[in-house]
């Protein structure tokens, strides 16, 4: 028994509570209505597209655009980090792309080893959704972390030179700067994870229910996803912050200018 069908006009109608977050967000003047129906329609368009590449993916079952596709994942995730944590790209595209390449590479070892073994891993209904959720979600952990960590940093670098004149390392200087880092990055989420099953359930949970999988089999595949997610985000976040700090010091320990991301009305100094 599958999912039940959603009409394309009752698809329409339900999307018009869309109505509510534009008349608050117009009300209080925020300036966000724009952004937020523009990025309404290109999730809608994008997955649309994506529905149907999958369709012919899932048939072809090939390793190899599979692969490509794992590929452009990686890349466009990386991309998406720098961007909108407003850093480099030259400099930090190389230690961003080495933490999503982190987190891939150990959960698919988990996967392929472990969980589902190697004929069911690669095959394309398999590979291509887990890679999806294992990378997509450490954006938000990625982005939180580098912005929280750089933006610490500039704004409080004469306390770091202090570390450093009274003779700690460039390491044990940025220590209390990674702790923090890492606290923004993974407290949210490590509180909402609290509450699954509680308040709420999975979104990969709720789809395989409503598609007539077993709940307890359900239950099985959001525990080992939610795992290696947060697994994935901390490895993204470690490696690409430890990473790029062969980018961003000059040879005296110093932050370069030009990945200071100290903010004022919402410019860069």
């Amino acid at each position: 028994m599958g999912a039940s069908d959603i009409s394309w006009l009752n698809l329409l109608l339900g999307s018009l509570i869309l109505l509510i977050p534009v008349g608050v967000l117009l009300y209080y003047k925020t300036g966000l209505t724009k952004a937020m129906l523009l990025a309404f329609g290109r999730m809608a368009l994008q997955l649309f597209l994506v529905g149907l590449y999958l369709m012919y993916i899932f048939k072809l079952n090939s390793l190899i655009i599979n692969f490509l596709w794992l590929m452009l994942m990686i890349f466009a995730a990386s991309l998406s980090i720098i961007k909108r944590s407003e850093i480099s790209i030259s400099r930090f595209f190389v230690p961003v792309l080495m933490g999503v390449l982190a987190d891939v590479v150990v959960n698919f070892a988990v996967f392929i080893f472990i969980i589902s073994g190697k004929e069911n891993f690669f095959n394309a209904r398999y590979f291509i959704p887990l890679s999806g959720m294992i990378i997509g979600n450490c954006l938000n952990s990625g982005i939180i972390g580098i912005r929280s960590f750089y933006g610490s940093l500039s704004k409080n670098e004469e306390k770091y030179k202090y570390y450093l004149m009274c003779g700690a390392t460039r390491n044990e200087a940025l220590f209390p700067f990674m702790t923090e880092a890492m606290k923004d990055a993974f407290s949210p989420t490590i509180a909402s994870t609290a509450t699954i099953g509680l308040i709420w359930l999975p979104g990969m949970m709720t789809g395989q229910i409503l598609g007539g999988t077993n709940p307890i089999i359900s239950i099985k595949y959001q525990i080992v996803i939610i795992i290696a997610i947060f697994v994935g985000s901390v490895l993204t976040v470690a490696v690409s912050l430890n990473l790029s700090e062969r980018f961003a010091f000059d040879e005296y320990d110093l932050l370069k200018n030009d990945v200071k991301v100290i903010r004022k009305n919402g410019k860069k100094l």
